[in-house]
């Protein structure tokens, strides 16, 4: 069953842990790149892992 989700703290919470890893990266690209991620599976019925579905699709694309 889906729930609500707060699509801003999950964005936060994903830029806050990734720029402990990449502190000299733009705290701006890493939110963007995790609002874009975000919003590619923001259509899910099951919500319980968008928070680690996100960053880990932000890793990628910063390893990439």
């Amino acid at each position: 069953m889906a729930t609500n989700i707060d699509s801003k703290e999950i964005v936060k919470q994903v830029t806050d842990r990734i720029a402990e890893s990449y502190p000299d990266m733009d705290r701006e690209h890493i939110s963007s790149l995790a609002s874009e991620e975000l919003d590619k599976i923001s259509s899910a019925r099951v919500t319980d892992y968008f928070t680690v579905l996100t960053e880990r699709a932000v890793r990628s694309r910063l390893k990439g």
